[in-house]
């Protein structure tokens, strides 16, 4: 892990605006954590039954045109027709986030569709049943979805997350990146970087994934923007925390430039995002590339106060030891 030497970390004063926004994400998670435990609870049973799951991926496969899918879903789909459970299975889970098809089907008669009517009638129930647990899921009614994407989703998909893990790793680097750029740029810079680099992301996500019926929610693309942000200062040297084993030499501080931390964050989104099947990926990757694209620019309007890189060489004793220690 590698990351821009942090001030105001630890203090509330330094780095207001940061701390200000992990509270805010937090809270959120926290109010809305019972509404969400219950309605994933649910969603979940559903998921187990695989009736369920089996149908959703012939039904798929029988009345979707498949003309225009990716390889992997008319793969899918022919070894589903011929009675491939592993695939009908695959395929119903994958089936459930494209608002397309849920649409389409759920309202087309039970005699217009392959299977037998009790499968038939069950699944209908079964769609039913998703719809109104979606209703009362936090995830779904503050995330950005194809149900659900009105100007309030724009805003509030950026502060809610799926779960405590999803949540940790976006406040980390929100903090240590949002602490970064507050102190050498500003409140101001950090502030509308978060807001625009997640609206910027939502943006690039509808452009070139387009919205499925699975909500988008995170605070990636604002992060990605941050990250973006530090970067864009290409000509500088920063000094770096830099951490691979827990042992003296594996860890401590070193001068780099700003650019090391392109590889480090913004490449893999676009690996990703180009190595990726449309509708297979799990990873919002085109709104970590939009939130990163409009941290960039916004680099060019918030300029970086030279007085805060001196200030950041007092923090530290030496350059590049491996026992480098931080002043107070």
């Amino acid at each position: 892990m590698i990351f821009p030497l942090l001030r105001g970390l630890l203090w509330f004063h330094r780095a207001p605006v940061t701390w200000i926004m992990v509270a805010l994400n937090v809270g959120m998670f926290a109010m809305t954590f019972p509404a969400y435990l219950t309605a994933d609870q649910a969603i979940e049973t559903l998921l187990e039954d695989d009736g369920f799951i089996e149908t959703n991926g012939v039904l798929f496969a029988a009345t979707m045109k498949l003309d225009h899918e990716p390889a992997g879903i008319q793969s899918l789909s022919e070894r589903s027709l011929k009675g491939s459970a592993d695939a009908r299975q695959l395929l119903g889970h994958l089936a459930l986030r494209r608002a397309d098809f849920i649409e389409q089907v759920s309202r087309k008669p039970a005699s217009e569709l392959p299977g037998d009517d009790i499968m038939i009638s069950k699944w209908k129930k079964s769609i039913e049943r998703l719809g109104l647990i979606q209703k009362v899921h936090p995830s779904y009614r503050m995330g950005l979805s194809a149900g659900h994407s009105g100007p309030f989703q724009w805003i509030t998909y950026q502060i809610t997350h799926s779960g405590a893990i999803h949540l940790f790793w976006n406040m980390l680097f929100l903090l240590l990146f949002g602490t970064f750029i507050e102190h050498t740029r500003g409140w101001k810079a950090t502030a509308a970087t978060v807001w625009v680099s997640g609206i910027g992301g939502a943006l690039a996500y509808v452009l070139l994934s387009g919205l499925s019926a699975s909500p988008m929610v995170g605070a990636s693309a604002a992060v990605s923007g941050l990250i973006a942000m530090a970067a864009s200062d290409s000509s500088r040297r920063l000094p770096f925390v830099y951490w691979l084993l827990p042992m003296r030499g594996y860890y401590g501080v070193a001068w780099l430039p700003a650019w090391v931390l392109i590889p480090g964050f913004v490449l893999p989104d676009l690996s990703g995002w180009v190595a990726s099947q449309p509708g297979l990926s799990g990873v919002a990757y085109t709104a970590h590339l939009g939130g990163a694209l409009m941290g960039f620019l916004l680099s060019f309007v918030f300029k970086p106060r030279p007085e805060s890189f001196d200030e950041l060489r007092q923090g530290v004793t030496g350059t590049a030891a491996s026992g480098t220690r931080f002043a107070a």
